[in-house]
């Protein structure tokens, strides 16, 4: 079986990025190097245990690795694919010999062409979340689109503004439905850049020092971003929260014209400072580059 001609769960490999892709929402995950070869691997054996000795040797190259890294790798792997350790859907553990892959989970890819490296963000991905009321509400993920004529520009607006609502509306139930307590955003670093807003996500009673901490880890990027924000005349507003080892980071670029949203789910993210604030600049500098001049500023 070809490396990478079959989805589990839905979802693809990307080899070039890095990511993963989900062939039905468009959604995409990024994943540590080892998770993303474990899932290579389990995907040419479907149905088949592979033994903690074999799947090592392949994902690390024989190299000599700790009893817990496979675990950790078969953890993410899990959590990316929707899966848990408990219920064991799509990746089986087997007491004393390995892991299989569940054969049902894993089907052959359409022909066609490869999966677009860098589709749009995903219209629903994350509840967007109450903000206190000096924080704007960040909006719906809209999918890209290219500059219109003046005169159809109206049309565009009203139709903008009927997909918030209807978001808006379907986010406020989900909420009600899974939330006991409300999530409010807090400005962080307020009144330091020009052209960034940036907001810390915290339940209530939770304190600033881990939002602050985060902050800190990227504040030199976001004064680059910020500099080159003014440079296009683009606004940026950001919003992250960790959660134990992942953060969830999304960013709303706009402009009087048009806007980009992407949202981030980022595994690991503290092991790697100098990783993390590359990701973080490149990724919002690749967005920044598909926004067209707004010729009404």
């Amino acid at each position: 079986m070809n490396k990478h001609n079959c989805t589990v769960n839905n979802w693809v490999i990307d080899p070039a990025s890095g990511v993963i892709h989900h062939v039905v929402t468009g959604e995409e995950k990024r994943l540590g190097t080892h998770p993303l070869r474990l899932l290579a691997v389990l995907q040419q054996h479907p149905g088949e245990i592979l033994s903690h000795e074999a799947l090592a040797a392949q994902v690390w190259e024989d190299r000599a690795v700790s009893s817990n890294s496979l675990a950790n790798a078969i953890h993410a792997l899990r959590t990316a694919l929707a899966d848990n350790g408990k219920q064991q859907r799509i990746i089986r553990t087997i007491p004393k010999k390995g892991y299989v892959l569940e054969a049902k989970y894993c089907r052959p890819l359409v022909s066609g062409p490869p999966p677009d490296p860098r589709p749009v963000a995903p219209e629903v991905d994350i509840p967007i979340l109450e903000t206190a009321p000096s924080a704007p509400e960040l909006p719906a993920p809209i999918r890209q689109q290219t500059p219109v004529a003046t005169q159809s520009f109206s049309c565009i607006n009203v139709l903008l503004i009927m997909l918030l609502f209807i978001f808006t509306v379907l986010c406020s139930g989900y909420l009600a439905l899974t939330y006991n307590n409300k999530i409010v955003a807090k400005e962080v670093a307020k009144n330091i850049y020009s052209h960034l807003r940036i907001f810390a996500l915290l339940a209530p009673g939770e304190r600033m020092k881990e939002p602050t901490a985060t902050y800190d880890r990227l504040k030199e990027s976001y004064t680059r971003l910020n500099r080159q924000a003014k440079q296009k005349a683009l606004r940026i507003a950001i919003y992250y929260r960790s959660e134990n080892q992942t953060l969830n980071y999304t960013f709303r670029i706009h402009n009087g014209c048009e806007q980009r949203v992407l949202v981030m789910q980022i595994d690991h993210w503290r092991s790697d400072t100098a990783l993390l604030n590359k990701l973080i600049v490149s990724e919002t500098r690749r967005k920044m580059d598909e926004m067209a001049r707004c010729n009404s500023q």
